[in-house]
């Protein structure tokens, strides 16, 4: 992807001026929003004006996000978080060459930080598109936050209607307020519409194994706390080896060991939602540390 930034591609297309330039600029410093944006809310240019000139200078197609349905696997790819922070939006997945590529939506397609955190997170290469800004909002808000999104036409007004007789209003229904939702960090990537069944992606899915192994593991240890003395359970090796040095903690006492096994699976956890670990990956390494240990 071209390096150029987004102020020397709008004076290649003589879309702005050098002193609108440097008006941008000094308020993109103060404010930290980004220069697209801030250009936009001088007026010194238009959205669509912005996209045109992104996308023919860096060859990239544009998106109308608000005539596209986006695939819903490729929406619970990333965060709401993330795309609200990098304006952008998730659009589809598709393959190129037998290669599966995300197609993204993006304000700025220059933003290089936020192509290679996604490759990163996803394991997947991005496929960006040129979007308005206005349009990347709205597809955020309308299918991360369920927020209704006005159609350009909504602006319209409606036309008249003629006047109803009066109706004797009905006395208010008091109803208990709902808790307010909070976002919590630790949860699954999973943001927006479920997923209808048989269509789970592939970090739901290892996160169910995740929780399957754990429990498996927790009944495992019970069963083997009853049949033999803690004290054999300290000579135990594999995982708890692995576990011991990887968080630099000795195991002389064994009540230490099921602190080591919830951190273990805990970082399992954070590895899927990252994108870091994939069933077959979490699936052998296991298989092979039961066998190990059935041999010894």
């Amino acid at each position: 992807m071209a390096r150029k930034r987004i102020g020397e591609l709008l004076l290649e297309q003589r879309a702005i001026s050098v002193a609108q330039l440097e008006a941008g600029l000094a308020a993109h410093r103060k404010s930290g929003q980004r220069l697209g944006a801030t250009l936009i809310a001088q007026g010194a240019i238009t959205e669509a004006t912005l996209a045109d000139a992104l996308s023919q200078a860096l060859g990239l197609p544009r998106v109308d996000l608000a005539a596209t349905t986006p695939e819903w696997a490729a929406v619970h790819m990333l965060r709401a978080r993330f795309c609200e922070q990098h304006d952008l939006f998730p659009v589809a997945l598709e393959s190129t060459s037998g290669r599966k590529q995300l197609v993204v939506a993006m304000s700025d397609p220059l933003n290089v930080t936020a192509v290679e955190e996604i490759e990163f997170t996803t394991g997947l290469k991005v496929s960006p598109r040129v979007a308005p800004l206005s349009t990347v909002r709205g597809a955020i808000l309308r299918y991360y936050h369920k927020v209704p999104v006005a159609s350009p036409s909504a602006s319209r007004p409606a036309p008249a209607r003629p006047a109803a007789k009066p109706v004797k209003a009905a006395p208010p229904v008091t109803r208990p307020m709902a808790p307010p939702s909070v976002e919590d960090d630790d949860e699954e990537v999973i943001i927006g519409e479920e997923l209808p069944p048989g269509e789970a992606t592939q970090r739901t899915s290892l996160a169910e194994l995740i929780r399957a192994r754990e429990e498996q593991s927790k009944q495992k240890r019970g069963q083997a706390g009853a049949a033999k003395p803690k004290a054999a359970v300290a000579n135990a090796g594999g995982v708890l080896d692995d576990l011991d040095y990887l968080f630099g903690q000795a195991r002389e006492d064994p009540d230490r060991v099921e602190e080591l096994e919830r951190k273990f699976w805990a970082l399992m956890r954070i590895m899927a939602r990252k994108g870091l670990l994939t069933n077959e990956e979490f699936t052998r390494e296991l298989d092979d540390e039961d066998k190990a240990s059935g041999e010894s």
